[in-house]
């Protein structure tokens, strides 16, 4: 697929994903999020990738949704509605996650969010679904919708609790204020905050790491199990620990973990 409104690039295993509207803050287009689609859903699917780096050219992660389809919205409320649920063409995603943007979490790789400039509205929401996110010192974030007449889409009122916590996340929808990347860092927004300078390098070298010395199995079961653990009891999760424990004993990757460790080298995992 050729892209207009994004940039791909694979290096040391880590897929970048870049949205690239930069003169209107990487505003996110339905063209936009048919190429981050494709983009993303290849990178699941290509063995030379392991970690995926997803951020915005320019001076901000994502302004949220171009202006044009919020004109649209007014003038198609009824047709646009409808659009707001479950995403086309994803069979082959659990149903739990079968929704907009929710597809994400069952990407079977780790996904960073690198944030810098503001990230708001729809790509605040976004950037929630994605596993990490790593701020820049210049980075900026708010839910906006109150300030536009709108509700907590795309399971926002469900996400943003369990990442910042009931308190923070109403503060933050009831009153669409700006946070900076110390409050979203001291809220548990963000998982850390790095220097505007060689902000997106030193995001990529933490992917590098990730994507070297742990198992990509691993990292596929877990995320499995940490999203849907979110939907299930203490019992249904202790199951599903138990069933994977047991398939993991008889893998590649065990015996390599094993092996590398008692042979003091570096881990050659891959990932079966």
């Amino acid at each position: 697929m050729a892209y207009e409104q994004i940039l791909y690039q694979v290096s040391d295993r880590v897929a970048t994903v870049t949205l690239n509207r930069p003169d209107k803050l990487n505003a996110w287009t339905r063209q936009m999020e048919e190429e981050v689609t494709a983009a993303i859903r290849g990178a699941a699917d290509d063995d030379a990738v392991r970690v995926i780096i997803l951020t915005g050219a320019g001076k901000g992660f994502c302004a949220g949704a171009d202006m044009s389809l919020l004109t649209g919205v007014i003038a198609n409320a009824p047709q646009t509605a409808a659009g707001l649920t479950t995403s086309a063409g994803f069979d082959d995603v659990p149903q739990e996650f079968r929704r907009k943007h929710a597809w994400l979490l069952s990407v079977p790789k780790p996904i960073i969010a690198a944030i810098h400039g503001p990230a708001v509205g729809l790509g605040f929401v976004i950037s929630l679904y994605c596993d990490m996110r790593f701020a820049s010192e210049s980075a900026r974030f708010s839910v906006i919708f109150s300030k536009r007449g709108l509700v907590g889409e795309y399971g926002l009122a469900w996400m943003l609790p369990r990442i910042v916590g009931l308190p923070n996340a109403i503060e933050m929808m009831f009153t669409s204020k700006m946070a900076g990347a110390g409050e979203a860092l001291r809220i548990g927004l963000v998982n850390r905050v790095l220097p505007d300078a060689n902000f997106l390098p030193s995001v990529q070298e933490f992917a590098r790491e990730l994507a070297a010395t742990v198992s990509p199995r691993s990292l596929r079961i877990m995320k499995r199990q940490i999203y849907l653990g979110l939907l299930q009891n203490l019992d249904q999760a202790f199951d599903l620990a138990t069933e994977e424990m047991k398939a993991s004993f008889g893998t590649a990757d065990f015996k390599e973990g094993v092996a590398h460790f008692l042979e003091k080298r570096a881990a050659a995992f891959t990932g079966q």
